[in-house]
């Protein structure tokens, strides 16, 4: 019988967006919703967030925290374009559309 062993790590991710067609109270509930989900806005950068994930590499790390992001996002009606980055792997951008 084999065992494999998964290890994970925490990565830390950097999460840029741009958020169009979105009221300032919009942002506003955002913001505080993803500091209640872990996520930690960067004061240098407007828009700009960083989040830790538990994961096995860089990609699932990304796709966490992707998910946790739009997730919160979903509720309001406007347009997401963010770009997404942990470690050394490569960049994620996407673009997402949520309707009312």
């Amino acid at each position: 019988m084999s065992w494999r062993i998964t290890l994970s790590q925490t990565y830390n991710v950097l999460i840029a967006t741009e958020l169009k067609g979105i009221s300032e109270d919009a942002v506003k509930e955002i913001d505080m919703r993803l500091e209640e989900h872990g996520c930690e806005k960067i004061p240098t950068l407007n828009s700009t967030w960083e989040m830790k994930c538990d994961a096995e590499d860089e990609s699932e790390a990304k796709d966490q925290a992707i998910q946790i992001f739009v997730n919160v996002c979903r509720t309001y009606p406007f347009e997401l374009r963010m770009v997404v980055h942990a470690g050394t792997s490569q960049i994620i951008r996407r673009k997402k559309t949520f309707e009312p």
